[in-house]
């Protein structure tokens, strides 16, 4: 009897090994990432931007303008899930437009009047996210700082563009957007970046830390990838700007003491020199 016992003690535990094994490897592989592609649109006045178009009653003196370049980089593109979770896109590493967590936006062709543009264009972030219902986004503007010090004639896409690009001390160009006018045929422009980088007085030298690094971010609670775009409006970004009036540098170039530069840097919901925004005027969603 006692061996007998044994013996059913023996295959009674072997059982429940094989069970506790095959429960084991019933695993559920979990849903595959799914691809993202997220849409921004340039605008002036609520139309089209176009190389070589003119758009009339710009800025509080309604003046008509000429834009000759629409370009800017956005970084750590979010989607944001109705329970308030995040998932950062992973971009593609497409090796023209998209690097690490960056991307740039370009909206000129290079033709007319875009002399210092390119005839690529590209007007969308792709990636991918976990699968999941997402009803919200979130960018920043700008260039990472981890990034944003560089040798520009060695660095690799998006960031090998001059135009883009000020010194190793400075940075980039986070935002590049110029127009003409009859009452400034020179030009007007607006170039957002990184400004009191120290060490400074060397523009060959990397900066370590900028006191003003003018990275805007933008949240939008409603946001749709699937059928939504992001609308960039430099007609909205420049409505409290006169910009028949230059006062130090042409139009806003991000630097201090420049009174062409408050209501620039308040839409885009920057704080400068004082002057504090009341919200951006500058992304909208559609």
């Amino acid at each position: 009897m006692l061996a007998f016992n044994h013996a059913g003690r023996g295959l009674a535990l072997a059982v429940a090994v094989a069970a506790v094994a095959a429960c084991g490897d019933d695993t559920t592989e979990p849903p595959a990432p799914i691809a993202v592609t997220v849409d921004f649109a340039a605008l002036v006045n609520g139309a089209a931007f176009t190389c070589g178009n003119t758009y009339a009653s710009v800025g509080t003196a309604g003046t008509t303008i000429t834009p000759v370049d629409y370009r800017f980089y956005v970084h750590d593109v979010t989607l944001i899930a109705a329970d308030g979770s995040e998932e950062v896109m992973d971009l593609d590493q497409d090796g023209t437009w998209q690097r690490e967590n960056l991307a740039l936006l370009d909206f000129e062709n290079g033709s007319g009047p875009c002399v210092n543009g390119t005839s690529a264009m590209n007007t969308t972030v792709r990636g991918s996210v976990p699968a999941g219902t997402y009803t919200g986004l979130r960018f920043t503007l700008g260039v990472p700082e981890d990034m944003n010090h560089a040798d520009q004639t060695t660095a690799a896409a998006p960031l090998d563009l001059t135009a883009l690009f000020w010194s190793w001390n400075g940075g980039y160009k986070f935002l590049r957007i110029d127009h003409t006018s009859d009452a400034q045929p020179e030009g007007w422009f607006v170039h957002l970046g990184s400004t009191g980088c120290t060490p400074s007085g060397d523009p060959t030298v990397p900066a370590t830390s900028c006191s003003n690094p003018h990275r805007p971010t933008f949240e939008f609670s409603s946001f749709d990838w699937r059928t939504d775009e992001v609308v960039a409006d430099y007609g909205a970004l420049l409505a409290d700007s006169d910009v028949t009036q230059n006062s130090a540098a042409k139009g806003c170039q991000s630097f201090p003491n420049d009174p062409e530069c408050h209501d620039v840097m308040n839409n885009f919901g920057l704080a400068y020199e004082g002057s504090q925004p009341s919200g951006q005027t500058f992304f909208s969603v559609r």
